[in-house]
């Protein structure tokens, strides 16, 4: 699956918004907002070739003067969440200590999330979508169809 391929999953479909990426990487952490997924496509492909960390928002957002703000998400198209593990690219702090994150590894982070969808009854839900993040792991439950934020929200709350 490309990356385009998997974004058309998680992401509101075009006319729902603009999506943003942010550039993580420089001192500008640039905000990036387009109308379409093959024009987010293209600039994601522009920020990887200059090798800089990128995030994707999950939801879009109405106005993109107003930035990437919870009161400007528009629409989303999925249940998600992120969950940090230790990597061997962690930066020591001005002390040289790695603060510990909350699973030692990907994989510890992903037996921990089976074990807690089967305990909580959540695994009804289905198998999520997986994905390194490089820190990490992200869960996807994709939707069948965009939903807007405010419809959305209470439920990702009750998910939370």
């Amino acid at each position: 699956m490309s990356p385009l391929d998997f974004l058309a999953v998680v992401l509101p479909s075009s006319g729902h918004g603009h999506y943003c990426v942010a550039e993580l990487t420089t001192k500008r952490k640039q905000h990036i907002f387009k109308e379409s997924l093959a024009d987010l496509s293209n600039t994601v492909d522009r920020l990887i070739e200059r090798k800089l960390d990128t995030y994707m928002a999950l939801a879009t957002f109405a106005d993109p003067a107003e930035g990437r703000k919870a009161a400007n998400a528009a629409y989303v198209q999925s249940l998600f969440i992120d969950i940090d593990c230790n990597h061997k690219l962690d930066i020591p702090d001005a002390e040289g200590k790695i603060k510990p994150k909350a699973y030692p590894s990907s994989k510890a982070a992903v037996q921990a999330l089976a074990a807690f969808l089967d305990a909580s009854g959540l695994g009804a839900l289905g198998q999520p979508w997986l994905l390194s993040s490089g820190g990490g792991v992200h869960a996807y439950w994709p939707l069948t169809e965009p939903v807007a934020i405010e419809d959305w929200r209470p439920i990702a709350e009750n998910f939370k």
